[in-house]
């Protein structure tokens, strides 16, 4: 039987079936991460399951080491001709699932952990390990969906259906705010900040392009500075800080 990291692997290899829809939504979460990020400077920075390198990338300049991390070959090709001729041997490309990756404890004063939760064998055991793999003090930002939440519902009721007909390689897991929280906190990592929003409903991408669906959500929700109408989402941006 394939397990469920080579499922994710076949999925990711194809990676404009997941980038083309979501260029909104990956704008978003750049514009977050610089938000939350903004005029600090860190040695080392971990991008678990980077993609084509969108959100880590813009950090460069204020980092001295990047480390980008994908399970997905095709997605890493795609960030490494992102990567600024100048900057090409302060960035590290790891092909392979971040539970078996081999890094010091303690070696990051930033890691990003974003759209990774919902496909991993255990979001406990992938909290527990970036909890010691980040420094005293440092950031860590974590994405993920709380399917549980109203504005979630019709998209789990969308997807459960749509499995009748057409079985997904493998099962998302269904997180709670409560749980990941919960897991947080107890590997010492104190929430900073945290922007939440929700997706647009379905069927929108039928009738917006992407340009409109990013502007339909910062209309509802706002940006990380300034967010408004949070507890109809179901999407969350965490920072937290290692204690």
């Amino acid at each position: 039987m394939t397990s469920k990291t080579e499922q994710v692997r076949s999925l990711f290899e194809i990676p404009q079936k997941y980038l083309d829809p979501r260029q909104y939504d990956i704008r978003i979460r750049v514009e977050t991460v610089q938000q939350f990020t903004d005029a600090s400077k860190f040695e080392r920075v971990l991008d678990i399951g980077c993609g084509d390198g969108s959100i880590s990338l813009p950090l460069l300049p204020c980092c001295s080491k990047l480390t980008l991390l994908d399970l997905s070959t095709n997605m890493l090709d795609l960030a490494s001709k992102r990567i600024p001729s100048g900057r090409v041997n302060d960035v590290e490309l790891i092909s392979g699932d971040f539970m078996g990756a081999n890094f010091e404890p303690q070696s990051f004063d930033l890691i990003l952990c974003i759209g990774v939760l919902a496909h991993v064998d255990s979001p406990a055991a992938v909290i527990e390990r970036v909890a010691r793999l980040a420094k005293p003090g440092a950031w860590v930002i974590l994405e993920f969906t709380d399917s549980f939440h109203l504005w979630g519902v019709p998209v789990v009721l969308y997807q459960k259906s749509l499995a009748l007909l057409r079985p997904e390689p493998y099962k998302l897991n269904r997180l709670k705010k409560r749980q990941v929280l919960g897991l947080c906190s107890s590997n010492g990592l104190g929430v900073s900040a945290v922007y939440r929003y929700g997706l647009p409903p379905l069927g929108s991408h039928k009738l917006l392009n992407q340009r409109k669906m990013y502007r339909l959500t910062r209309y509802l929700f706002g940006t990380s500075a300034r967010s408004q109408n949070g507890w109809m989402g179901n999407q969350f941006i965490y920072q937290f800080k290692k204690s």
